[in-house]
């Protein structure tokens, strides 16, 4: 995995965000995913911590730790599957964060599409993500994180707040 920065590079957003036209939900995915990303390219900074907090903020206690765990078995399930670098940008620089990498953008074509019902594609997106190795497992863990999301819609002041 490699992170496009390591801290707030003060590029600042290139024309409009690369997330427009992404849901609350897929957002949070994005964010929970991004720091899992960190963590394993930068261990370091323990993006995982900023994972469950900001989960937990925008999803609270209950439901915000189950969906990072169900972001976690997604994300390894890819891990596993994948033979190159993963490109995603970094969580804590908002420049960065506004720009959605190809890898990313495969990632979150699979949730969506499974969240959808629409499998084959999700199949498809897969099988991309995975670099055509097998990728069951990732479809599978979608499914799970679909289950794992809260029926009632992510608090509507997400977007404002700071998600870590």
């Amino acid at each position: 995995m490699s992170g496009a920065g390591h801290g707030p590079c003060g590029r600042g957003p290139v024309g409009p965000s690369d997330l427009t036209g992404l849901g609350q939900t897929d957002l949070v995915v994005l964010m929970i995913a991004r720091y899992f990303f960190q963590s394993f390219a930068h261990p370091g900074t323990e993006g995982w911590v900023r994972a469950i907090s900001g989960a937990e903020q925008v999803m609270g206690r209950e439901a915000g730790p189950q969906v990072v765990c169900a972001v976690l078995r997604a994300v390894q399930q890819m891990r596993s599957a994948r033979r190159n670098h993963f490109h995603f940008s970094n969580p804590d620089c908002p420049g960065c964060a506004a720009r959605l990498c190809g890898h990313e953008r495969l990632f979150l074509n699979v949730f969506r599409s499974v969240r959808r019902g629409r499998m084959a594609d999700a199949e498809a997106h897969a099988m991309m993500l995975c670099e055509g190795n097998p990728a069951e497992g990732l479809v599978a863990a979608m499914a799970d994180l679909c289950v794992a999301l809260p029926t009632a819609p992510v608090r509507p002041s997400a977007e404002r707040q700071a998600l870590h």
